[in-house]
């Protein structure tokens, strides 16, 4: 009499290896070796970020203003190793003048006419390579502007008359006025904040100091900075190397008031400007350079890391899963149910996923909707027309293992249909299911990426956007050489991409086990 054959049941480890054991297998490999160790650095890097730089940073990133101390387009700090001339970046902040006096006649001091109660600031600065700085910035940060009484008259900060000169004096003892001293009233000085070089004001002084060329006015308006801190020979402006000094005088006058009473409420702290900063803006800024508006690069790749994250394993895994469970149910249950979920599959492979994203993300924009906002609908868009390829290929899976001896015996001895989908089919879908993760994470980013090149800009800093900007520099007429605005968002993008594709071939010998090395 012949013996009954019953199906063997494989067991769990011959159908879900484990994690333990998948990370065991990619961890053998070299790929695997080399996807992993990027993907720790990711993360090790998006956490170091996130307890350095505030999630709110993108509101500092979108505001101009904050970035007007800062040189724009120029590279890193650390080119100067390789050779290349830098003029260093100087900022300082003073709450207390290097110097005070009390002019109660007017007087002349290299070349201006000084009167009433004077402060003045100073800062020092060294041009040791044949380099030119962008430009001189004086910030008003606190300026006090108070109502005060003098013989039981009200003085009001708009009666106040400021004057505010910046010297630059050279290293060959020629000093520039860099500004055009219009007396202002203090509320004006604390409304404008801010001092500027004077291309048009410097260029007439700079051509009284080269008699005779043929200089133009044009010219020494365009070429004002480097003028200042240079020297013009043969129709040529070299640098000027040597100690500056930086003078900020600032004088204050009020109609109807002592000087001696003036001087001791602005002493007091009671009116007037109590603290500035002093800035010389350098030829080259921090580890990663400028970019046109003067933002620090660096900080938006840094804050990119964990958003980048999110983008992908958000996208990637919410995909993967709708995607899984999608196919599985297609091809489990058949009849209707297939019939429903494949012609949804039909209809979102026929929709043109790209020029309607475009349309909503510019409606968003017009609506100014917030960036966080803007990022998660690009996400969900990325999730709605990403997993309808994944059901295709687990719903063909999962016919060929449902006819599988074993589930018809888990059917015979009651197993309900969900058991036998967790327990029985899915195990053995999620290694495909991972491989597919890995290849969509670096996908989404370069979504993402290319949305932002495409206009679609959710305002936060990430790699996309800082190319984008790049893109938008260039095309404006800007120079090509921005190498440290191009290169590093595309290397980190292509790392990524690297990470996550080998960790994919590495996973590819636990889907497809003939492929492993004997």
């Amino acid at each position: 009499m012949a013996r009954a054959v019953t199906a063997r049941r494989p067991s769990l480890k011959e159908r879900f290896r484990g994690v333990s054991e998948i990370l065991t297998e990619v961890r053998g490999q070299l790929m695997g070796k080399i996807g992993l160790g990027l993907i720790v650095f990711f993360v090790v890097v998006s956490i170091f970020a996130l307890l350095t730089i505030p999630w709110d940073f993108y509101i500092e990133w979108n505001d101009r203003k904050l970035w007007e101390e800062y040189p724009e387009v120029v590279p890193p700090v650390w080119v100067s190793h390789f050779g290349v001339p830098v003029a260093q970046h100087v900022s300082k902040i003073m709450s207390e003048p290097t110097e005070t006096m009390l002019y109660k006649r007017p007087k002349d001091y290299n070349g201006i006419t000084l009167f009433g109660y004077t402060t003045i600031y100073r800062l020092r600065y060294r041009l040791k390579d044949p380099a030119f700085p962008q430009g001189i910035l004086i910030m008003f940060e606190d300026v006090a502007i108070n109502n005060f009484t003098y013989r039981g008259k009200l003085i009001r900060p708009d009666s106040i008359s400021v004057g505010v000169h910046v010297l630059l004096h050279r290293p060959d003892g020629k000093v520039l006025l860099i500004n055009e001293p219009t007396p202002r009233s203090l509320t004006e000085i604390a409304s404008a904040k801010t001092v500027r070089f004077d291309d048009a004001y410097v260029a007439n002084q700079i051509l009284a100091m080269y008699p005779g060329t043929n200089m133009t006015k044009d010219y020494a308006t365009s070429n004002a900075v480097k003028l200042a801190f240079g020297v013009y020979e043969d129709g040529v402006i070299k640098p000027l190397r040597g100690t500056y000094e930086v003078e900020l005088i600032v004088t204050y006058l009020a109609r109807g008031v002592s000087l001696e009473a003036l001087k001791n409420v602005i002493e007091a702290g009671e009116i007037g400007v109590r603290e500035v900063k002093m800035v010389i803006e350098g030829s080259a800024y921090g580890l990663m350079g400028t970019d046109s508006y003067g933002r620090d690069i660096y900080r938006a790749l840094l804050y990119s890391f964990p958003v980048e994250l999110v983008i992908g394993f958000i996208a990637a895994v919410a995909a993967v899963v709708i995607g899984l469970m999608m196919g599985v149910i297609s091809g489990y249950y058949g009849g209707w149910v297939d019939e429903i979920i494949q012609r949804v599959i039909d209809i979102m492979g026929a929709i043109p996923a790209l020029p309607i994203l475009i349309l909503v993300g510019a409606a968003l924009q017009e609506r100014g909707a917030s960036p966080w906002m803007m990022l998660f609908v690009i996400i969900a868009f990325l999730i709605i027309f990403g997993w309808g390829g994944l059901a295709i290929i687990v719903r063909s899976m999962t016919l060929s293992i449902k006819s599988e001896p074993y589930v018809d015996a888990a059917k015979t001895l009651g197993a309900s249909n969900i058991y036998i989908i967790f327990k029985h089919i899915i195990p053995q879908i999620v290694p495909y299911a991972m491989a597919s993760l890995v290849f969509s994470v670096p996908a989404a980013v370069l979504t993402e990426a290319g949305l932002s090149v495409l206009g679609i800009r959710h305002n936060l800093p990430t790699w996309g956007t800082v190319l984008a900007d790049a893109r938008d520099y260039v095309y404006a007429g800007g120079s090509y050489g921005v190498w440290w605005w191009i290169l590093p968002p595309g290397i980190l993008m292509g790392l990524m991409s690297v990470a996550f594709v080998f960790l994919g071939l590495a996973l590819e010998t636990i889907v497809e086990p003939r492929l492993r090395r004997r």
